[in-house]
C-alpha cells in the first residue's frame, strides 16, 4: 500500500473551537490536513508485489495474498508464515512561494521537510487444508495499514516584494501512531481453474497530533497551538476471485465500504497575537465516517516459462468519503475537501510489473522484477485545481531456496504541482482562505523486504485436528 499519512487531524477543530459556523472554522483544521498528508492509496503489503509495481491482484501466490486478493491463498500448497518490513524516506519541498494580501506581496523562503522511518508492515500465518481434492486455506494477518509517525519543522522568512519589514514563520507538526488492520481470511479452490476468497478486516487506528504555527513580526507574536488524540474503528470485507490458466490468469477483488466509528479529543487550543491568551478545551467527540469501497481487476500473462507480465487497475470512490453525524453542519461533509459537493475526485490507480526468474543448478530461484505505478490522490488544491498524482518506479529481486523465501524491493516515487499553502499565521488566526501559492515537490523512497517460511502440511494439519477436533 502506498500511504504515508492520513489527514492528520481529520476534523481537528470542526466542533467547539469558536462556536461559529463550520465553514468559518474549516481553515484551522485544513492546514494540518493538507500539510501532513502526502499519499493515500490503500493497498496490500509485500516486497514481491512492490517489485512488480504493486500489480499483484492476478498473481497473489504467496502468504501476502490476502492483502491484495484473498482468493490467491488457495494456491498455497504448504503452511506459511510471512513477515514484511519497510524503511522509507520522504521529502516535501515548497519553492517560489508568494503570499498576496491586500496591497502587498510577500516572498516566502523555500522550505524542505524530510523524514525517515523503519518498522514492521505485515505479519501472517497461513494453513492450507485438503478436503478431498480441493484446497481450503485459512489465514490470520496483521498489517500496519497507514503509519502515521511524522515530525516536520519549517522555519520560513517572509520578505516584502518591495520595501522593508520581514517576518519570521515557525511551523511544527508532530504526529505519532498508526492505523492497523487485523484480518481473518479464507480461500477455497472451487476447481482447478477457479478460486474464491474472503477476508474480514478489523480497522483500528490510534494516533496523536501536536501542531504549532507562530509568526514574529515587528516584535509581536501570532501563534496557533493545539494537541489532539484520535481513534478510528471499523470493519469491512475483501472479496476475491481468481481465474487461472497455464499461461494467464485474471483476478478480481472488491473491498467493501464501511461506516467507521471515529472519535477525537482536542485538549488545548491556544491563540495569541501580542495580547491575552485564549484557551478552549472541547469535550470528547464521537462521530461516524463513511469509508468508500474499491474495485480492482488484474491480469497476469506468462509468455514464456520464466517470464511474468502483470497489470492492475483499481478504482476507489473517494468522493463517498463523508462524515456521518447528527450535527447538521458536519453531516455529509466530504472527508478531503470539507464540502457537501462532489469536489473530491475518484481515483483509478494503475500498476504494472515484469518478472524474470533465473534458476541455478542447485535449485535456488533468483527473480528479477521491475514495475511502474500511477496513483492519483484524493487531494485537489482548492486554488490551483491541481491534483496530486504520485508516479513511481520499482526494482526487486529475491532468493528462494527450499522452504525459505526472501524478497526485497526498492521504490522511488515523485510528484510536482502548483499548490496553495497556509504559510501566514495571520490567515490561520483570521480563518481566511489561503493566498500562498508556490510549487510543491514530493519525493519518496521505500525499501521493503519479505521473509517467508514454509512448513510441511501433514504435521500442521494433525496439530489442528488434535486441538479443535480431538482424538
Amino acid at each position: 500500500m502506498s500511504r504515508t499519512s492520513i489527514p492528520a487531524a481529520l476534523l481537528i477543530l470542526f466542533l467547539g473551537w469558536t462556536g461559529v459556523g463550520l465553514r468559518a472554522q474549516g481553515p484551522v483544521g485544513v492546514i494540518i490536513s493538507e500539510q501532513s498528508r502526502t499519499a493515500f492509496t490503500v493497498q496490500g503489503a509485500g516486497a514481491r508485489a512492490t517489485g512488480l509495481g504493486g500489480a499483484f491482484i492476478a498473481v497473489a501466490d504467496d502468504a501476502t495474498a490476502a492483502s491484495f486478493n484473498p482468493a490467491g491463498l488457495a494456491q498455497l500448497m504448504k503452511p506459511e508464515v510471512s513477515f514484511v518490513g519497510r524503511g522509507s524516506r520522504q521529502a516535501l519541498s515548497y519553492k517560489d512561494v508568494e503570499i498576496s494580501g491586500g496591497a502587498r506581496t510577500l516572498v516566502v523562503s523555500d522550505s524542505l521537510t524530510a523524514r525517515s522511518d523503519f518498522g514492521p508492515l505485515f505479519l501472517s500465518g497461513t494453513v492450507p487444508l485438503r478436503f478431498g481434492e480441493k484446497t481450503l486455506a485459512l489465514q490470520f494477518s496483521a498489517q500496519r495499514l497507514i503509519p502515521l509517525d511524522k515530525d516536520d519543522t519549517r522555519d520560513l522568512t517572509e520578505s516584502p516584494a518591495s520595501g522593508p519589514g520581514s517576518s519570521f514563520l515557525h511551523q511544527v507538526i508532530r504526529q505519532e501512531g498508526q492505523i492497523d488492520l487485523y484480518t481473518f481470511a479464507a480461500a477455497y479452490e472451487l476447481s482447478e481453474r477457479v478460486l474464491i476468497g474472503v477476508a474480514a478486516n478489523q480497522w483500528r487506528g490510534r494516533w496523536s497530533l501536536d501542531s504549532r504555527s507562530s509568526k514574529l513580526s515587528g516584535g509581536a507574536i501570532s501563534e496557533v497551538n493545539f494537541a489532539q488524540s484520535n481513534q478510528l474503528d471499523g470493519t469491512n470485507f475483501n472479496l476475491g476471485f481468481l481465474w487461472r490458466w497455464p499461461t494467464w490468469s485474471l483476478g478480481l477483488v472488491r473491498r467493501t465500504g464501511f461506516h467507521a466509528d471515529y472519535g477525537y479529543d482536542t485538549t488545548t487550543i491556544q491563540t495569541s497575537k501580542g495580547g491575552p491568551v485564549m484557551t478552549r478545551t472541547p469535550s470528547d467527540q464521537r462521530i461516524g465516517l463513511h469509508w468508500p469501497g474499491s474495485t480492482g481487476i488484474g491480469i497476469a500473462i506468462r509468455p514464456r516459462e520464466r517470464w511474468l507480465v502483470t497489470a492492475d487497475l483499481t478504482h476507489t470512490a473517494w468522493s463517498n468519503t463523508r462524515y456521518m453525524t447528527s450535527s447538521a453542519g458536519l453531516n455529509g461533509l466530504g472527508f478531503f475537501d470539507l464540502d457537501k459537493r462532489d469536489r473530491t475526485p475518484n481515483a483509478t490507480d494503475l500498476h504494472f510489473g515484469v518478472e524474470h526468474v533465473f534458476l541455478t543448478q542447485s535449485g535456488t530461484v533468483l527473480p528479477l522484477r521491475m514495475g511502474y505505478s500511477r496513483e492519483p490522490q484524493p487531494v485537489v488544491d482548492r486554488i490551483t485545481g491541481e491534483q496530486r498524482v504520485i508516479q513511481s518506479i520499482s526494482l526487486g529481486t529475491g532468493l528462494k531456496r527450499g522452504r525459505y523465501t526472501l524478497d526485497i524491493a526498492y521504490r522511488y516515487g515523485w510528484d510536482k504541482r502548483r499548490t496553495s499553502q497556509f504559510l501566514d499565521v495571520d490567515q490561520i488566526l483570521s480563518r481566511t482562505a489561503p493566498t500562498s501559492l508556490g510549487t510543491e515537490r514530493l519525493r519518496e523512497q521505500r525499501l521493503e523486504f519479505t521473509f517467508i517460511v514454509q512448513f510441511e502440511r501433514e504435521p500442521v494439519q494433525a496439530l489442528l485436528h488434535h486441538l479443535f477436533v480431538g482424538e
